[in-house]
């Protein structure tokens, strides 16, 4: 204590801390209460009390013009920032936010990425000739730099008190300790030799020390006489030791400004855990959470959350195993010199007693116990911007509540409700707001579909973020999707958007981007981009179907585009690479299942046309010849002489043995059951293989073992069988030669000499 004020140095999220700082405030019965977090977001400060309110929640300030500059506060019940919440608010006692405003924290980030940005570019332009560095005439060798502050300064403690583990050192010496008298000064003596020891410090954290210093002196000169100082352990020698008033004010001038708003937001435990990525996270969220609510369990309560969890899993976990559990446990703390378990001890007894020395079971805890999978809730009447009122209007008409927990959805889109859903995880989607995702599902039905939903707090930001374009979702998803059809300037690109479109059921947005891809096409003059974009408007022709809508006009412009790749469809197919004929080839298997899938006369007549022009034009990449050959044979337009006298031509002496294999590659794509069921063309590939010579052959074998990897393990499998004879698929009978008699009884006296033996018996 210095003058008054009370110095509560705590960890961010820790049952021990937050359990000594209630007890603390508690007896001392403060004046005012500072609490380190942002003073934009006092007035948010009422909402704690509110029956709606259930961490784990968090503050979320973000800038209105750039909502992805944006800093989350979260707090579990665990926390000590939230007890001193609680106890503030339940008193009616003054409490003030009394770190850097984020009007200037924010301000300096985007200052910091600026200059950033301006770097980079500084040094792009000298790429091409020497990269000119930054000069400084008071530049100290980096091994005069002294030692700047580590991301955990606590694991240097923990080290010198023999702990690999600086989680478990804190466990141990604050979570689970039961004598707290004079535990604040201690962390106080605890830091401040930290701090001597890595003394250069950061400009933010300079300018943070000093705004709270600030705060200090105007609740004193308020005339506050007990004023508790509520902060992260690492600030308390920082405030403590008050430089004059003067140099703080120095430090401050001229700081940046730019506008923030705040709002409460849902959390989860996951997102409290160091693995999420969050700075100042917690290894054992979970786990913190049992140490808060059953401070006094002796390990039975926790290991019969653990032995239920199992026997959820379909494993026979008895109450034995939970008895001997704990009681290893015990014994372990008691050998360890622990004056009661931590985590690490119920852990290693779980893995001997109910994994049998395997810690694989170590897995299934940690998410579901040890993490958890935990999510709070914030009252309705928070500040938020309309976009998100309506998300979450519609969240609960649809009867879709947000989760941690996994949840897939089954829609069946001839049913009202999931016609609804369906539409709004479309919407979502559309908006870049990840909440939903779609999920494959069997069958070809166009009337089913399945999606996987759950909450992330980034979620909240996302629609925050795209709350400019409207005050409703189907407001921003027109806006934003018909801004970024303008930007785009591909066809292909273009329908791809459309089809993700009409499922979102918007009929003003489908047909400013009908017109805009009009404008499109009627300009393109690249046939593989055409070819690239017809499945994707069979599909929106057939969607709009099935959604009862009018896409005619898309219908006449997928026929002009088929005539204007039917005019130079050959032309692109001719005096190719194979890397170019493969890519086209992708292009022509697409195009026919999706021409086929129409089922539209005046496409198919077009099709079939474009495919015989291509299987018989000279220059054709023999690849896509192969395939075009296959194509019509499949569509019983290429009878079995044809198809012989193309084979004959690529198999001729004039071609060279590469054509002749992508030929065949051509021929046989994906073909591996037709060889099976196909006789006549089992034959034609039999008899090529049959008569090439060993040189040949070699030379072929890469692109015929490419070509037959394509086929399933089954169809080499009976391939193999039939090619030996061995299958019982019918082979077709290319006869034997007579037997001669003759020439056989010729040799009978030349055998009886070489056995020496007597007269074998006639023949």
């Amino acid at each position: 204590m210095v003058d008054g004020i009370h110095f509560l140095g705590i960890r961010h999220h820790g049952p021990g801390s937050a359990k000594n700082v209630k007890a603390y405030l508690e007896e001392l019965e403060p004046d005012i209460i500072l609490l380190e977090g942002p003073p934009e977001a006092e007035p948010l400060v009422a909402g704690v009390r509110h029956e709606q309110m259930k961490p784990p929640v968090a503050l979320l300030a973000y800038q209105p013009d750039e909502p992805r500059r944006a800093v989350f506060y979260p707090f579990a019940e665990f926390s000590p920032e939230w007890q001193t919440l609680r106890y503030a608010t339940g008193r009616d006692l003054p409490l003030r936010f009394f770190d850097l405003p984020l009007v200037h924290h924010l301000a300096l980030w985007k200052e910091r990425e600026e200059q950033a940005e301006a770097s980079e570019d500084t040094t792009r332009e000298n790429e091409e000739g020497e990269t000119v560095e930054p000069e400084s005439q008071n530049q100290t060798p980096e091994e005069d730099v002294p030692e700047i502050l580590p991301v955990d300064p606590f694991a240097h403690l923990a080290k010198a008190a023999g702990y690999d583990d600086p989680e478990l050192w804190w466990e141990v010496n604050f979570e689970s300790r039961r004598n707290n008298e004079e535990i604040f000064a201690a962390v106080k003596e605890a830091v401040s030799a930290l701090r001597e020891y890595f003394p250069k410090t950061d400009r933010e954290t300079l300018l943070r020390e000093a705004w709270m210093r600030k705060m200090i002196r105007a609740a004193q000169k308020e005339g506050f006489k007990r004023i508790a100082v509520v902060c992260g352990a690492w600030h308390v020698p920082g405030l403590e030791k008050m430089p004059t008033r003067k140099e703080d004010n120095e430090l401050l001038k001229g700081l940046p400004k730019i506008k923030i708003e705040c709002t409460w937001i849902p959390w989860t435990y996951d997102r409290l855990s160091y693995r999420s990525g969050y700075g100042a996270g917690i290894i054992s969220p979970g786990w913190y959470d049992h140490l808060w609510n059953y401070p006094d369990d002796d390990g039975t309560r926790w290991m019969s959350k653990v032995a239920a969890l199992f026997r959820t899993k379909g494993m026979d976990i008895s109450v034995a195993h939970v008895i001997e559990t704990v009681r290893l446990a015990q014994v372990s703390a008691a050998l360890r010199g622990l004056p009661r378990p931590s985590l690490e001890e119920f852990n290693d007894a779980v893995t001997t007693v109910m994994g049998f020395g395997d810690p694989i079971l170590l897995q299934v805890i940690r998410e579901a116990l040890v993490i958890s999978d935990r999510m709070g809730s914030v009252p309705d009447d928070v500040p938020k911007v309309p976009l998100l009122v309506d998300v979450e209007k519609s969240l609960k008409r649809l009867r879709l509540p947000l989760s941690t927990e996994v949840k897939e959805f089954q829609l069946d889109l001839r049913k009202p409700t999931d016609l609804e859903r369906s539409i709004f995880f479309h919407r979502l989607n559309l908006l870049a707001i990840k909440m939903a995702r779609p999920l494959s599902i069997d069958g070809k039905g166009t009337f089913k579909e399945a999606w996987s939903v759950y909450y992330e707090p980034e979620q909240t930001l996302a629609v925050i973020e795209k709350a400019v374009w409207g005050n409703t979702l189907a407001e921003a998803v027109v806006a934003y999707n018909a801004s970024l059809s303008k930007e785009i300037d591909s066809i292909s690109r273009l329908v791809d958007l459309l089809e993700r479109v009409i499922p979102a059921d918007l009929p003003v947005l489908v047909e400013e981007m009908t017109s805009r891809l009009d404008t499109l096409s009627a300009s393109t003059t690249d046939v593989l981009e055409m070819m690239k974009t017809i499945p994707g408007m069979v599909n929106v022709v057939r969607y709009g179907s099935v959604r009862n809508l009018d896409y005619g006009k898309v219908n006449d412009m997928l026929h002009a585009m088929m005539a204007r790749v039917l005019a130079g469809g050959v032309l692109a197919c001719t005096n190719i690479d194979e890397d170019a004929a493969a890519e086209i080839m992708e292009r022509f298997m697409a195009v026919d299942y999706a021409v086929a899938t129409a089922n539209q006369p005046g496409l198919t007549e077009m099709w079939i046309e474009l495919v015989q022009k291509i299987r018989e034009a000279r220059g054709v990449h023999p690849l896509l010849s192969g395939y075009a050959t296959r194509l019509l044979r499949d569509k019983n337009l290429l009878g079995y002489e044809e198809t012989a006298q193309t084979l004959s031509y690529y198999t001729s002496h004039g071609n060279g043995a590469s054509d002749t294999a992508f030929w065949f590659e051509g021929f046989l794509k994906s073909s591996g059951t037709i060889l099976l069921l196909d006789d006549q063309l089992w034959d034609l590939v039999n008899a090529w293989l049959a008569s090439l010579g060993d040189e040949s052959f070699m030379e072929l074998l890469p692109i015929l073992r490419r070509t037959f990897s394509e086929y399933s393990v089954p169809e080499r499998r009976k391939l193999g069988e039939k090619a030996k004879g061995t299958s019982t698929v019918k082979r077709v009978n290319t006869g034997s030669e007579a037997f001669n008699r003759e020439d056989a009884v010729k040799v009978i006296p030349l055998i009886e000499r070489l056995l020496g033996i007597g007269t074998i018996e006639k023949v």
